[in-house]
């Protein structure tokens, strides 16, 4: 374990507050890990080349920047998403010292990539430009009051519903608390029970998003040590609330508005409700076309009437990579990726919702959908933005969680899921080499 390793560990333990998806070998030829890469630019000259890896569709926006940045090229290297693999491929090839400047990577994962000192600090280059984008993402893609990302998105939780089917079953409104959803779901299923008012988590980042909403964390930091809670009262309130309609029939097991199950499901009108982030809207454009003017969107439902909290689900940050050789430009073009209004706009077609505070005034946002027909859902996600409880703490195992909570999810009830996985994760912590205590 190097200097840095063990600085990065310290670090972590002091406090990791955040929230709840590169060239050609010009910054990967160093094989250094001891994020030295602003020394070696102060040396650096001529044109920069820069490849950059990630999952979502940044091409065109990358094509922007290179068109009006001639002399810092980047070049995009489509990777698997982060939980299949992608993450795993960044850390291998820096340590081969073949990584990539920039990446994209999960709010959640930074501290684990922080551990695996993949991440640069990238405070003193981007911290004057972070006032531009909302709070919670700022606070997600730092820790320790040091910069590790800029934020490129964030995935506000909101309810989507089939108006069309409310109005059949005779529900006059979309379910404002949980309560309300199962009386609602009750409902449906007196009136047909093959029919199922929405669909339950079945994935550990579902869990968290819904954990978020009641204020508590999984994980917290006192002194030097972790806290591991993910078996607390808020999470086992909602396992207990899902399990139970899993239980009754009344929500399928699983399902999502890119998954073929939900889809053919939604297509014959045998499910109402799901409820996840502003992104999810994309998979019903693209892949439910002929339910167009169907479906609407309203606020995520409340475990108490009127508190107004909402959620958060996925979205990322651009991280400058450790062995970058340019970081200052790396950042810039982290920055115009964010921010840049031509960028936003590329990107909120391609389905993100932006973390830019101007980019969601974008008037493709703003404006009524035809898809929801006609609806303003950008006043939706963007009053949800808002509600999201700052009490979240992210962890240095985000990949093992992740994998065993969803393996346990597939396999037990979700109260057992929640219990086994509480356990491996204090176990996967000690094996860091972190202090780790039971919440």
């Amino acid at each position: 374990m190097n200097s840095t390793t063990i600085r990065s560990r310290r670090l972590l333990t002091i406090t990791t507050a955040a929230l709840l998806v590169a060239g050609l070998g010009a910054c990967s030829s160093t094989k250094s890990t001891s994020g030295d890469g602003p020394a070696a630019e102060a040396s650096h000259s001529g044109p920069v080349s820069m490849e950059f890896w990630g999952w979502a569709g940044y091409e065109k926006i990358v094509d922007q920047w290179n068109a009006s940045h001639p002399n810092a090229k980047v070049t995009f290297k489509k990777i698997p998403s982060g939980g299949t693999g992608g993450y795993t491929q960044i850390s291998n090839a820096i340590t081969a010292g073949q990584g990539p400047c920039l990446a994209q990577i999960e709010y959640q994962a930074i501290p684990s990539m922080l551990v695996k000192n993949t991440v640069m600090d990238i405070t003193k280059y981007a911290s004057a430009d972070m006032a531009k984008y909302a709070p919670s993402a700022v606070s997600a893609s730092s820790v320790g009051g040091k910069v590790y990302g800029v934020p490129v998105d964030v995935g506000p939780m909101v309810l989507f519903y089939r108006s069309d089917l409310f109005a059949k079953y005779g529900i006059t409104n979309p379910p404002a608390t949980w309560a309300e959803y199962k009386a609602d779901a009750e409902k449906v299923a007196a009136a047909d029970p093959s029919v199922k008012f929405g669909n339950a988590p079945s994935e550990g980042n579902d869990l968290a998003a819904y954990t978020l909403q009641t204020g508590q964390s999984w994980y917290s930091v006192k002194g030097d040590s972790w806290t591991v809670s993910i078996d607390n009262p808020g999470t086992r309130k909602v396992a207990e609330f899902w399990q139970g309609l899993k239980d009754k029939g009344l929500v399928q097991k699983s399902g999502n508005a890119w998954d073929p199950k939900f889809d053919k499901a939604a297509t014959a009108g045998k499910v109402l409700t799901f409820v996840n982030a502003s992104w999810a809207a994309g998979g019903l454009k693209s892949d439910l076309k002929g339910l167009s003017g169907k479906w609407r969107v309203a606020p995520m439902p409340t475990w108490a009437a009127g508190d107004g909290k909402s959620s958060s689900n996925g979205g990322s940050a651009t991280s400058v990579m450790s062995g970058c050789k340019t970081p200052g430009e790396a950042a810039k073009f982290a920055d115009f990726l964010s921010s840049d209004p031509q960028a936003v706009k590329t990107g909120i077609e391609s389905g993100l919702y932006p973390a830019s505070k101007a980019g969601q005034e974008d008037p493709s946002l703003t404006g009524g959908d035809p898809y929801f027909g006609g609806q303003k859902v950008g006043d939706v996600f963007k009053a949800s933005a808002a509600q999201v409880p700052s009490t979240w703490t992210n962890g240095p195992t985000y990949q093992q969680v992740q994998t065993d909570l969803t393996g346990a999810m597939g396999k037990d009830t979700l109260p057992d899921a929640v219990t086994e996985v509480q356990a491996s994760t204090v176990a996967a912590i000690k094996k860091l080499g972190l202090s780790v205590t039971n919440g």
